[in-house]
């Protein structure tokens, strides 16, 4: 098999893992409306964390599977060449800053605001499975998906132009208008993050993070989690900032751009951002 059509197929193999996506999205959707009403609520938080590991776990699958053909690899879960704690607050305080301009820009755009959460359950084995499909589950699974398939997926096309495509398909995941700016930023971030690290494990930290601090800020809110916290990070992430600045520069590897395009991509893509514009479901 010529080079260039053994490395396109990485962009294959995350187009294919993307439509997956889709379709799952789209099922996990309809049983959550149509079924998990009819359950008692603790049943319908497990069965719901079920169905969110199907969601995110079968596209996984399906793209490592198409990728044991070509020659892309998946992101390694080793040390790495980079790692730093000072990464964590950095790539919080930018996810920080991207969360704070949405809801400037939904205050000043629309009059309805962000949307309501869902209330958090009552029952303690419910709020645990709430903790676990908010909080542990998509930092996990989706650094898996996102970074640790896709992304490393489209590395021949060049590192920046796959950081730019997976954080693209990750802003469509979040199928929501007001998640869109946040999941690009966080898909930049953690993307940058990957490659510069050379390893998950920064990614998924700081994925872990900035879910607890959502999930504290919307279930418990407080001056505490409305002032200080913010004010405390983004001081934090400032520090890091500048600590960042001492360790090595990052280059990213080049590539050809035409081995990022492929019909499945392009197609999971338009599919994808086409759930916060015209949802279905």
């Amino acid at each position: 098999m010529p080079q260039d059509k053994r490395y396109r197929s990485g962009s294959t193999a995350a187009g294919g893992g993307m439509l997956v996506l889709w379709l799952a999205m789209r099922a996990n959707a309809w049983l959550r409306q149509e079924c998990l009403s009819l359950l008692p609520e603790t049943a319908a938080e497990g069965m719901g964390l079920v169905l969110q590991f199907l969601m995110l776990g079968i596209p996984l699958a399906v793209t490592i599977g198409l990728l044991r053909r070509p020659a892309a690899q998946l992101c390694p879960l080793r040390k790495g060449q980079n790692g730093s704690l000072w990464l964590v607050p950095a790539g919080l305080v930018i996810l920080l800053g991207a969360n704070l301009l949405t809801q400037l820009l939904q205050s000043l755009l629309t009059e309805a605001g962000m949307p309501t959460p869902a209330p958090l359950p009552e029952e303690p084995p419910a709020i645990i499975f709430s903790v676990i499909g908010s909080i542990l589950l998509p930092a996990v699974m989706e650094e898996l998906l996102f970074r640790g398939a896709v992304l490393y997926a489209l590395r021949p096309a060049g590192e920046k132009l796959a950081i730019w495509l997976s954080a693209l398909l990750f802003m469509g995941a979040h199928g929501s208008l007001s998640q869109w700016l946040p999941a690009l930023a966080a898909g930049l971030v953690l993307g940058t993050v990957t490659f510069y690290a050379g390893t998950l494990r920064w990614a998924i930290l700081i994925h872990l993070c900035n879910n607890i601090i959502a999930w504290v800020t919307t279930y418990f809110p407080s001056p505490l989690t409305a002032i200080l916290l913010p004010v405390g990070l983004l001081i934090l992430g400032g520090i890091a900032l500048l600590r960042l600045r001492r360790m090595p520069r990052w280059a990213p590897m080049r590539g050809n751009p035409r081995l990022g395009v492929s019909v499945p991509l392009v197609l999971a893509l338009l599919l994808l951002l086409g759930n916060a514009l015209f949802p279905t479901v």
